[in-house]
């Protein structure tokens, strides 16, 4: 089943998909709703060539098409060479999978179109596919609903609206509205909503109220989450699971970590303050052998480091040329030997925008007298930010929050 409208290939869908950033995750709550408009994750995949070679499979499937039948073949060659030990049985874990990217990519795509022609057709109506063998009541209950595009109801019962579901939704014209013998639109039903206990394997069991007829984690427009006027701002930062926000995340003791980090001894020489951008750059080169390098972390993703971090440093007047130039040395081995790798997610400052951020930690001791806690972030595979304390007195526990990913 490739992704596509009108016989062509779907863009919306395929740009939706490949925005994606890989992100490794134990169980299928660890991230939450709007998350995974952001995130491309399979409970269980913790390693990252893994996960890029699920994402390459599914991309196949929704840029050149592709059966579920074509899907298992990849499915049992990546488990094959990875030797994944995934929980359930190959077909119904190999339909889940497929099923649910191809389906939130579609929905996300269609979605962005018809927002562009929502002047033109700006009524909806609820589709329920006569596919599906074992129908969900409420699914069908809402079969041929027509409410304004804009209305809250579609917040949470825009599709997919839970596993396996194949309901859609079609733009009407006001001509259109008046051919099914209607002057206005109907009015949204009542939503009620019951209590489900999600997580209960993790660090962090919860209780979370669905509405009515939605399966726990769909409850959420994948349209809007990914470039709506809501955007990440309420779908992640209002429904986001815990563990994913900076504060109230959960921290070290949550996932059964010490409250202290130990100190790794390193053998590296210091390099000399740099006076300019220019003897920034110098100083990076020098550090890991080029002007950009690839490093890979434990999880077997590949993070670039070079220019982004440069370009940090002199991103804000308060950062340049701080003394942090001098520890490039040490970038490597946070990358490959960290202590704890934690991800969580970040708004960049300039342009608002949300992105997963993973956050590097380990304390090294330099020499005879100093301990230096070394914290690194990165985004989108780059290495973009590298903050230095020092001492043990500085309490990496500030930043050993989130969902822990890796820990040594």
């Amino acid at each position: 089943m490739a992704a596509k409208y009108g016989g062509v290939a779907f863009q919306n869908a395929i740009h939706f998909y490949r925005d994606k950033v890989r992100l490794p995750t134990a169980r299928w709550t660890d991230i939450w709703q709007g998350m995974h408009t952001r995130a491309f994750t399979i409970a269980g995949a913790m390693k990252d060539d893994l996960l890029l070679d699920f994402q390459k499979a599914i991309d196949k499937s929704i840029a050149n098409g592709g059966s579920l039948k074509d899907f298992r073949k990849d499915f049992d060659t990546i488990v094959s060479k990875h030797g994944w030990g995934y929980n359930g049985g190959r077909n119904w874990r190999s339909r889940v999978i497929y099923d649910t990217n191809m389906r939130t990519a579609y929905q996300a795509g269609r979605y962005q179109q018809m927002q562009q022609v929502k002047s033109a057709r700006p009524y909806w109506r609820y589709h329920h596919s006569d596919a599906v063998e074992n129908p969900r009541h409420e699914h069908l209950a809402w079969n041929g609903l027509v409410l304004h595009a804009d209305d809250p109801f579609w917040n949470t019962h825009y599709p997919p609206n839970g596993w396996g579901c194949r309901c859609s939704v079609q733009t009407l014209s006001p001509r259109d509205l008046n051919k099914l013998g209607k002057t206005v639109p109907d009015s949204a039903p009542s939503i009620n909503s019951r209590e489900v206990l999600v997580g209960q394997r993790g660090p962090s069991p919860r209780t979370v109220h669905v509405p009515e007829g939605i399966d726990a984690g769909w409850a959420y427009n994948v349209g809007e989450a990914a470039w709506g006027r809501q955007n990440a701002v309420k779908l992640i930062a209002e429904h986001v699971a815990p563990g994913w926000k900076d504060v109230g995340a959960l921290g070290a003791a949550d996932f059964g970590r010490p409250f202290s980090v130990p100190i790794d001894k390193v053998d590296i020489k210091l390099a000399p303050r740099a006076q300019s951008k220019k003897e920034v750059s110098a100083l990076m080169s020098a550090a890991l052998g080029s002007a950009n390098k690839h490093l890979v972390d434990p999880t077997g993703a590949k993070i670039r480091v070079g220019d982004a971090l440069v370009d940090h440093i002199f991103e804000w007047p308060e950062k340049r040329l701080d003394g942090r130039e001098t520890l490039f040395g040490l970038i490597p081995s946070l990358v490959e030997d960290p202590y704890e790798i934690w991800v969580s997610f970040a708004k960049h400052e300039a342009t608002g925008k949300y992105a997963i951020r993973k956050r590097y930690v380990k304390y090294v001791q330099v020499d005879k007298k100093r301990v230096l806690g070394l914290v690194g972030e990165a985004v989108k595979g780059e290495w973009v930010g590298l903050t230095v304390y020092r001492g043990q007195k500085s309490g990496l526990k500030n930043l050993r929050k989130g969902t822990l990913i890796w820990g040594r």
